[in-house]
């Protein structure tokens, strides 16, 4: 879901689409700046699924300093190379997996362990979709997708609970 800008205020899906880095950067700035001591149990990443890769045709930004005899073939070539960068740069500016993939190594390098849930689609759905059934069919296809793995997912869970206690164990210790 992606909401369109009211006043001055844009939807924070634009800024951060995988909340969870900012997350991580606003609460290390907050202990920091009061100079207390932070130490993150456990980092949980749930997505909203992740898209299946999409061809959109030659982006070559060569084709773009033609400017030969063929003036209408160009504009044509232009016209779709240009809207090919455009769906490309939607599609980084959406994507939360390489948010998520950078979140991961962060947590790593400061010991926290982080876990990530995001279905995988069988057709992107656009950012501002509205359209129910569409919706509905994603949700229903995540579902479907889920059930079989219920138990994979519950052993996921049980090991976070688990590293939770150990971290706070670990803490406990430490003090």
């Amino acid at each position: 879901m992606f909401f369109k800008e009211c006043d001055d205020y844009v939807d924070g899906g634009v800024l951060a689409n995988n909340p969870s880095e900012t997350g991580l950067t606003a609460v290390q700035e907050h202990f920091h700046s009061r100079g207390l001591p932070l130490t993150i149990a456990i980092v949980v990443s749930v997505g909203t699924g992740i898209y299946p890769a999409e061809e959109l045709g030659r982006i070559d930004v060569q084709d773009f300093m033609f400017f030969g005899k063929q003036w209408l073939s160009f504009q044509d070539t232009v016209k779709t190379r240009a809207m090919n960068l455009i769906q490309l740069l939607s599609n980084a500016l959406v994507e939360s997996e390489t948010v998520a993939m950078n979140t991961k190594a962060r947590c790593e390098g400061q010991g926290t362990p982080y876990y990530r849930f995001s279905p995988k689609l069988a057709e992107t759905v656009a950012t501002g979709e509205t359209d129910n059934k569409i919706l509905i069919n994603m949700l229903l296809s995540t579902i479907v997708k889920t059930v079989p793995r219920m138990e994979d997912i519950r052993i996921q869970f049980s090991r976070i609970a688990e590293a939770t206690q150990k971290e706070r164990f670990r803490k406990r210790r430490a003090l």
